[in-house]
């Protein structure tokens, strides 16, 4: 994380005008315009801390005050910060990736996939996908995840018809938006599970997958569209479950993945 001298060099170069709120929000969307692969989610973390110490500082002084346009204000900036987070938790994901140039043909999907030379875009944002049930809730992990917030969990049933051991549950909670990432020993193979569970319709992103090295498969399970592709010597499996976004890693060839992924229940 930078600090508040680094900081201050980095505006002294910029040669930003205006108040510092402006000034922190400017920066913010810069950086949101940008790539992920540009994108400096420690620049942006810093101003969100420091929009968050002015809007207590603002709130405080403006209910003193009686002003009720302080409201307006704290809520623009409660918006920014959502941005920004979901921003960085996508940078998040594709940081675990390596980047490598590929040109393959792909059917598009609507829209919902982009390809790009080097990466592909998976726009959750525009699918509204939903599950009606949920049928591996008395699993162990389920159990586990649902003690933390993850109550209706979507997940192959291949993964729990073999011998398999939880090696490792991390949480996360920033603002709107929990998150958790397993690891699992499946039949000898590690398996990583990414779950990112956002508090709102309008905050679930997009997300860049680097790497891709074969073609993407669609499948349909009931109300859920599953993407799978190959990134290296791993196959990435990914869906959105109403306001959750699942990403699965495991070193499996494409058409075994598949075979994997069709058993989401």
């Amino acid at each position: 994380m930078i600090d508040d001298k680094e900081f201050l060099a980095f505006i002294n170069d910029k040669t930003l005008d205006g108040s510092l709120e402006e000034n922190l929000s400017r920066i913010i969307d810069e950086e949101l315009e940008k790539s992920e692969e540009e994108m400096d989610t420690e620049l942006i973390e810093y101003c969100l801390d420091k929009l968050n110490e002015l809007e207590v500082t603002t709130h405080d002084t403006e209910e003193k005050k009686g002003n009720g346009d302080s409201n307006d204000k704290r809520v623009k900036i409660k918006i920014k910060k959502i941005i920004a987070i979901a921003a960085i938790i996508a940078v998040f994901l594709v940081g675990t990736l390596s980047a490598s140039a590929l040109v393959f043909e792909v059917n598009l999907f609507d829209g919902i996939v982009e390809l790009y030379n080097d990466y592909i875009r998976i726009n959750f944002d525009k699918t509204d996908d939903n599950s009606e049930s949920y049928e591996l809730i008395d699993t162990e992990l389920a159990k586990e995840l649902a003690k933390n917030g993850f109550d209706e969990i979507l997940l192959p049933e291949a993964l729990f018809n073999g011998e398999y051991a939880i090696t490792s549950v991390e949480y996360e909670r920033v603002e709107f938006i929990s998150s958790t990432n397993i690891q699992i020993k499946f039949k000898d193979k590690p398996v990583s599970i990414y779950i990112s569970k956002y508090d709102m319709e309008e905050i679930v992103p997009d997300v860049e997958f680097l790497n891709v090295t074969s073609e993407i498969e669609k499948i349909e399970i009931d109300n859920i569209t599953v993407f799978c592709f190959m990134q290296n010597k791993e196959a990435s499996i990914n869906y959105r479950d109403g306001l959750s976004l699942y990403t699965i890693q495991i070193p499996l060839e494409l058409n075994d993945a598949v075979e994997f992924a069709k058993t989401i229940k």
